[in-house]
């Protein structure tokens, strides 16, 4: 892999006063301790990983609002800090909607054509090579189908991210046909290598002659993008990305998902199944002994540590410093990228 690999990471401080009173300026009553901005406290360790087990890596660029962590080293050649208004057009700010932060990654000034977007949840968890995310400049994914999508809706919660889902595939299938897609790219599409229960429910969709696209899986992990496909998206939808940059999430947002479907219906993808290289765990009071067995498992190498809603305020504090100390014990030594 010649090509440059930059990173892009998006992180918020959920606990910053002045973006607090910025936020509830435009949403009055907006709740404080939101999951899913509450801020851990492991955000250097992203960075001591990166430097230990992806030294390849050309830049990081950091994504933030007006904020910076008072440890980080902005000297540091390797670390770009991108502010929301150094890339993000202006008519769409100030925004609070994670949609519209990330489906406008390609505007960052400076940006290679091959790159990595991570969440602040999701850590390189050991070694990985520029041949992990990328392979002769193609991105290193696999199309998990499903026959059958997952509720949308729960009373308790409210509609869920698979009404997301529903509204990017179906704009997929206004654009490719999935007989066509698959036809020209058979392993990609029916390999083994999609393992028994990906490679069933794709023949399963193939047998009934479906042009259409049904459900796509997509980890909640790290996701390898061509800038292109960005601007392709864009360029054939600009409408409907124009409505998913609002300034605060809504049901009819697409999101980053979309440009990973794009890719594989594209078959701009070197098939590859990363599903068990890539982990996500759901932060709860009592399974920190699952992340730590995670955390030492030399065959993961990403790891997503999710936030919840259901998660108490009172758990979150008596778990972050807990976390935080098995972070240190991972990775005591500090990175360039700090003070």
């Amino acid at each position: 892999m010649e090509k440059d690999i930059d990173f892009v990471l998006t992180w918020v401080d959920g606990a910053d006063a002045d973006w607090l009173k910025k936020k509830a300026s435009y949403l009055p009553g907006a709740v404080k301790n939101d999951a899913r901005f509450r801020d851990w406290g492991i955000l250097k360790y992203w960075f001591r990983a990166v430097e230990a087990y992806a030294p390849w890596v050309r830049k990081i660029f950091l994504i933030t609002d007006n904020q910076c962590p008072d440890w980080l080293n902005l000297n540091y050649a390797k670390l770009v800090l991108v502010d929301h208004k150094d890339y993000i057009p202006k008519k769409y700010l100030p925004t609070f909607n994670s949609n519209c932060i990330e489906v406008n990654m390609h505007r960052i000034k400076g940006l290679s054509e091959c790159f990595v977007s991570f969440n602040d949840d999701t850590f390189i968890n050991q070694p990985v090579t520029p041949e992990y995310y990328f392979h002769k400049e193609t991105p290193c994914d696999a199309p998990y189908e499903h026959v059958f999508d997952g509720k949308g809706y729960q009373p308790s919660e409210g509609w869920g991210i698979s009404v997301t889902d529903y509204m990017n595939v179906q704009v997929l299938n206004a654009h490719f046909d999935r007989k066509c897609v698959a036809k020209s790219n058979k392993r990609g599409w029916y390999g083994a290598y999609l393992g028994y229960k990906y490679r069933l429910q794709s023949y399963i969709i193939k047998w009934f002659r479906r042009s259409e696209f049904q459900h796509l899986y997509t980890p909640h992990n790290e996701k390898a993008f061509l800038k292109s496909t960005y601007y392709d998206v864009w360029d054939k939808e600009p409408s409907l990305m124009d409505k998913t940059c609002s300034r605060f999430r809504e049901l009819t947002n697409l999101n980053i998902y979309l440009m990973r479907f794009w890719q594989l219906a594209s078959n701009k993808f070197y098939p590859v199944n990363q599903l068990r290289a890539k982990q996500v765990v759901q932060l709860g009071a009592d399974n920190l002994n699952q992340v730590e067995r995670l955390m030492f498992d030399t065959q993961v190498k990403s790891l997503c540590l999710n936030d919840s809603s259901d998660l108490s305020y009172e758990d979150y504090e008596s778990l972050k410093p807990r976390l935080i100390a098995l972070f240190e014990r991972k990775l005591p030594t500090k990175s360039q990228f700090e003070v």
